[in-house]
């Protein structure tokens, strides 16, 4: 029984211990997988400050750790090529020696250092520790990290140039410190072996005399003392090829550029991308849609916080402008609508006066009544004449903005010759003797239209011709030579002309001059947020007085006229610009520099497309 019982609490205590790493091991996986989450929501919609601030976290350690991988790699190559020349030559002990005037030798010597100053220093060495140069001291492989050196001796450096001897330094007086500045100490300086023996006894009379600190002391015949010492290594010169030149410079200047310079190329491209350029490209595209009055749409999710905002605020500026603008369609709509019913319900009372007008002529025609009142009744016909047009026009007005615009294929040099003939024609019998003007702008012309001057004929025959029309030769040997068609309403674009050259010979005292072109979506300036299409523009002008200041402000608005009269009711410009804007353009007013007005129509006639 007891046997069970330990048995069966073994296996308890076991089962317990298996929940509770169990549970430990679910705690730990929950902190993860927390921590992961909230990485997540930091990382989801960071600020251009912190998301630059982890690039470039990750831009250094990328390219530190790619840049230490790559000198390693490179270092390690060097040192191979190098080995192959390195082991031609004897590897030496650095030093310090000492030269030994006795024996013309070098000697292995240990610095001893005094009174804790380390610019005073004696050189002690053992005669008897001197290792002799033989060829059985070159190590074999060359420059490895299991290599043996030995000690330099005057043979070898006299029987190999490759090795350089340089002064160990210390013990300079206080002269030497004032006839350098402050540094008598030269490490590329060098020592001819040659000249080492001079060297060595003038430099060991000039500098501190720190071996008077042992004279009192017994070291012995085999120990000699020196304060001045060398160090001996080989030049660089003897070994390194121009492949080791290349690896150094490459390891130490191409690597780092290289690593730091194409990471930041790639990190902060990405980073421009995902933070600044794509949210950009949204809030330009959203921009654009709104400045074409495109409104019915939503503004996507902006990444960043900055950016988020200002993404957010145009959101909200689209959403009043959609509001206004249906609010001002509904606006128009209900005063188009008015203007209808004014117009349908003003003809029926003036179809009545003018036949009660007509009857009463009658009966005073009669009875033969005076002629003051045949003067009354013609005045009051006037009137009701005058009624009736008014009538006209505000019904005209109102479907104005319900016609469809008939679009067609038609070459440039047709537009210009159809022009052409219309505003000679209209001059000639409206024109009060005006001369017209007609001329093509270079683009134009390059789509294939030929343009000339012509004088409009008086109102009682044609120019070279007896049947009453123009003839333009010009525009007759216009070669067809575009490409691409233009997409326009001729019908819709000849009524806009109408009426510009109507205004325009009102007040032009003897000329007029129209002027046809076609603009590229780049030279389109008129009509604020209009697609870039290729736009035709038609520039009418005047030598009259031009337009006030008023007037070039309310000009195109319905019924507004400067000098109205019982023919004009001040509509002519306001046709002519919702015509254009059916047609995907503008009307635009302004006076010339010597005086005369110039109004300027363009329209949408996009040679890519038929219709639109």
């Amino acid at each position: 029984m007891s046997g069970r019982q330990d048995d069966r609490l073994r296996e308890q205590g076991q089962a317990e211990r298996a929940t509770a790493s169990a549970a430990g091991d679910s705690q730990r996986g929950g902190r993860l997988r927390r921590l992961r989450d909230r990485l997540r929501v930091w990382w989801r919609n960071p600020s251009i400050m912190r998301a630059f601030f982890v690039y470039a976290l990750v831009w250094l350690v990328a390219a530190s750790a790619v840049t230490l991988v790559a000198i390693d790699a490179l270092m390690e190559v060097y040192y191979r090529v190098s080995e192959e020349h390195r082991s031609e030559h004897v590897e030496v002990n650095a030093g310090p020696y000492i030269y030994d005037a006795q024996t013309d030798e070098l000697l292995r010597a240990t610095p001893v250092y005094l009174q804790d100053f380390y610019e005073q220093v004696v050189f002690v060495a053992f005669v008897n520790s001197a290792q002799s140069y033989s060829s059985a001291g070159v190590v074999a492989g060359g420059w490895n990290r299991d290599m043996q050196a030995v000690d330099a001796t005057m043979e070898l450096l006299r029987s190999d140039p490759s090795y350089r001897v340089s002064d160990w330094g210390g013990n300079y007086t206080e002269n030497d410190y004032l006839q350098t500045d402050g540094t008598p100490y030269n490490p590329e300086a060098t020592v001819s072996v040659s000249d080492l023996p001079a060297y060595d006894a003038r430099e060991r009379a000039e500098r501190l005399q720190t071996v008077e600190e042992f004279a009192n002391t017994n070291l012995g015949e085999d120990v000699v003392l020196s304060n001045v010492a060398y160090y001996v290594s080989l030049d660089e010169a003897s070994y390194l090829t121009w492949i080791g030149w290349t690896l150094r410079l490459v390891a130490g200047v191409g690597v780092p550029i290289v690593a730091f310079g194409g990471l930041a190329v790639l990190l902060f491209r990405r980073f421009y991308r995902r933070h600044i350029g794509g949210p950009l490209s949204v809030l330009e595209a959203a921009a654009d849609r709104i400045a074409r009055q495109d409104l019915d749409f939503q503004i996507g999710a902006v990444r960043g916080r900055e950016l988020g905002r200002l993404g957010t605020a145009m959101g909200g500026m689209r959403s009043s402008l959609l509001a206004t603008q249906r609010e001002l369609w509904r606006t128009a709509e209900d005063r188009r609508r008015l203007n209808a019913a004014f117009a349908h319900d003003l003809r029926t009372p003036v179809t009545v006066l003018k036949g009660t007008l007509e009857m009463a002529r009658m009966k005073a025609n009669r009875a033969g009544s005076g002629e003051d009142v045949r003067k009354t009744l013609d005045t009051l016909s006037g009137q009701a004449d005058r009624l009736e047009s008014y009538a006209q026009l505000m019904s005209r007005v109102t479907k104005l903005e319900d016609r469809e615009v008939m679009r067609s294929a038609c070459a440039p040099s047709d537009v210009a010759r159809i022009l052409e003939r219309q505003a000679a024609g209209y001059v000639a019998t409206r024109g009060n003797g005006c001369k017209l003007l007609f001329s093509l702008g270079d683009a134009m012309r390059a789509a294939g239209a030929s343009d000339g001057s012509v004088a409009a004929p008086d109102a009682g025959g044609a120019a070279g011709a007896g049947d009453g029309h123009v003839v333009v030769p010009d525009a007759e040997r216009a070669a067809e030579s575009c490409p691409e068609p233009l997409s326009i309403d001729m019908q819709l674009v000849e009524e806009v002309l109408g009426n510009l050259l109507g205004n325009a010979c009102d007040h032009a005292r003897s000329k007029v001059e129209v002027s046809v072109d076609l603009l590229q979506p780049e030279q389109s300036s008129l009509a604020a947020g209009a697609r870039g299409d290729v736009r035709l523009e038609l520039v009418v002008t005047d030598d009259g007085h031009g337009f006030t200041a008023e007037a070039l402000h309310h000009g195109c608005d319905p019924f507004y006229s400067e000098a109205k009269s019982a023919e004009h009711f001040g509509l002519g410009l306001n046709i002519a610009r919702t015509l254009a804007r059916l047609h995907g353009g503008a009307v635009e007013l302004g006076n010339l520099e010597g005086g005369g007005a110039c109004v300027t129509a363009t329209f949408a006639v996009d040679t890519n497309e038929e219709n639109r």
